[in-house]
């Protein structure tokens, strides 16, 4: 058997059957390590991207890449006014304040001056509600970073989220930020919207002062984040339309390789259409070493930390 690639065979050439132009919404659209986690979707022609990215610095950056993609510098929020704090280090930036009671625990980690999470400057901004641009946008795969301020952004957008499949939300499980929901607090909001919980991806956490490993960016214990990611509820199979179970095999399969969740929604396609899509694709699995990723670890810098 073959190990499956980073980047798997592209799911129409495997199933030999046309994958629908997806529509992304990517809210906190900067780009930390130089790359999307959607990148293979847009390199195979899938995906029309709109991003959200309020830092001018960075929407400006963003603003200058050719392809499918367009972006808006706006906060999202609740519609109302609201602080947002800039730190040191853009990405740890939020409409929420950094919490140096739990930052300075941690080890590569911290609030004071000079350091990531130090907030340099606050200012008084006007948020914009997800729902207001229904009319303008539309979303079959949410991917979503906003440093804590993620759940109210997905309260105030229950209408884009109806149109959903697959959601990737950051999520944390300590309070890095004051006042702010946490894993449980998401998964709940998510589950009552008709998501599991489908996989954590980049799980990471870092080991408490003064105890000092070998590698600083590895947790000895505490975990503290995670990006999880979750799927329409594949036990309600007729919530989807038939594109919707090609489009959401197309995600899962190319972006978080589930290749046992993408064959349950390709036998309902074909129990529906009366295809062959579960057949070719079983015969591709067969060929491959398929990886057990329903949880994955960072162990090394990242650009948050």
């Amino acid at each position: 058997m073959g190990t499956v690639p980073a980047t798997p065979r592209p799911l129409a050439d495997v199933i030999d059957y046309s994958v629908p132009i997806l529509d992304i919404v990517d809210i906190g659209a900067m780009l930390e390590d130089g790359r999307d986690r959607y990148d293979a979707l847009v390199a195979q022609n899938l995906a029309r991207v709109t991003g959200f990215e309020p830092n001018r610095t960075e929407f400006d950056r963003l603003a200058q890449r050719s392809g499918p993609y367009r972006y808006f510098p706006v906060f999202l929020g609740d519609g109302g006014t609201a602080t947002f704090h800039l730190t040191h280090y853009p990405g740890c930036s939020s409409l929420l304040e950094p919490d140096p009671a739990i930052i300075d625990l941690f080890e590569t980690m911290g609030a004071w001056e000079g350091w990531n999470f130090h907030v340099v400057k606050t200012e008084h901004v006007r948020t914009t509600r997800l729902d207001d641009l229904r009319g303008e946008i539309r979303a079959d795969y949410i991917k979503i970073d906003v440093q804590g301020a993620e759940l109210m952004v997905l309260r105030n957008g229950r209408s884009v989220l109806t149109d959903a499949l697959v959601v990737e939300t950051e999520a944390e499980f300590v309070p890095l930020y004051r006042g702010q929901p946490l894993f449980g607090d998401l998964q709940v909001f998510l589950r009552d919207q008709g998501f599991l919980l489908h996989k954590l991806v980049d799980v990471g956490g870092r080991p408490m002062r003064p105890v000092r490993p070998a590698n600083l960016c590895a947790p000895i214990s505490q975990v503290m984040w995670a990006d999880a990611i979750f799927v329409r509820d594949f036990s309600r199979l007729d919530v989807y339309g038939d594109d919707g179970l090609i489009k959401a095999a197309a995600i899962l399969h190319t972006v978080y390789q589930s290749f046992d969740l993408v064959g349950l929604l390709l036998r309902e396609h074909d129990r529906r259409r009366g295809g062959a899509l579960w057949d070719r694709y079983d015969a591709w699995l067969r060929t491959c070493d398929l990886p057990s990723a329903a949880v994955t670890f960072i162990t090394h810098m990242t650009a948050t930390a």
